[in-house]
């Protein structure tokens, strides 16, 4: 999913005060040593005296449509946060230590590490995805004859005529229940497959909108189920012609285990079921959900 395929990627912190990259306005040394410059306005909201506040601050780039006056605007938007920030405290709090809680369900009792709901969570995660692989297994792998070594015709989203492809390499392990989910949620995986087309390889879809069927076709659920979204008017695959000759079998598609135990430790229960609940519902094959969930989540979630 997104969020896993992304936690190696550091993001590039950029200051909200002078716009210049590798610090926030926290540390930011123009907003301190402007406020340094300008002890007239440390205890008064009075800014026609400021000194060194000028576009200088911005980086090269900006300062071709940043004004004296826009730096003068940013000081005192943050002349408040300043006075937090910089002015010194006239008395020193004692903050009262916040008794620790669990992160995953926020029980005083437990901390992350021994959290039975998310060990039974990660259970239900792993049972539905099963579920869901097995379906996409019958579905797709089975009957269509899905998998490397497949020939295929392929539509692009403009094209007129289709192209004639080979399957080279399909990434069995981004097949997950996620794939339901829209392309720009943090939790969606997208599946895809090498093709190779006139001797280069194009990646295709697997999941959303990869299967073509015919324009101005209604998609909906009474002819697709929940592989609605797999299909579209404008989609990739628009058949298989030749079946694979090897596909898995079953037994070592289901076999395969996906990242929930790192996403769990990253991510509440509560935030993890506002995205996962309604495919859990359809999935999840045992009738001990309201156990595993615990009461208070599955009332929330599924008896309103």
């Amino acid at each position: 999913m997104r969020l896993y395929e992304d936690r190696d990627n550091k993001r590039e912190i950029s200051c909200g005060y002078c716009q210049h990259s590798g610090h926030n306005k926290r540390n930011c040394p123009h907003m301190k040593a402007q406020w340094d410059a300008n002890p007239q306005v440390h205890e008064i909201y009075d800014h026609d005296s400021l000194i060194g506040v000028d576009k200088s601050m911005f980086p090269t780039a900006y300062q071709t449509y940043y004004s004296d006056i826009d730096a003068i605007r940013r000081f005192r938007s943050h002349w408040r946060y300043m006075v937090t920030r910089f002015a010194p405290k006239t008395e020193v709090k004692t903050k009262r230590r916040k008794k620790p809680s669990c992160g995953f369900c926020g029980s005083t009792a437990h901390n992350r590490r021994n959290c039975n709901k998310l060990k039974n969570f990660v259970y239900v995660l792993k049972e539905t995805n099963k579920a869901y692989r097995s379906a996409y297994y019958d579905e797709f792998i089975d009957k269509m004859g899905l998998g490397a070594g497949a020939l295929i015709t392929v539509r692009g989203s403009y094209e007129k005529e289709d192209r004639v492809g080979i399957i080279t390499t399909i990434k069995t392990e981004d097949i997950m229940f996620t794939n339901l989910l829209r392309s720009w949620n943090d939790y969606s995986t997208r599946a895809k497959a090498k093709v190779m087309i006139n001797g280069g390889i194009s990646l295709v879809s697997l999941t959303q909108d990869a299967f073509y069927h015919g324009d101005y076709t209604e998609i909906n659920e009474e002819n697709f189920g929940e592989w609605k979204n797999f299909y579209s008017s404008w989609g990739a695959i628009k058949s298989i012609v030749s079946p694979a000759p090897n596909r898995p079998s079953k037994e070592w598609f289901l076999g395969q285990s996906p990242c929930f135990e790192w996403v769990v430790k990253k991510r509440d229960n509560m935030t993890l079921m506002a995205n996962f609940h309604s495919l859990i519902k359809k999935f999840y094959p045992h009738n001990d959900l309201r156990t595993k969930l615990g009461a208070k989540v599955y009332d929330q979630l599924y008896t309103k």
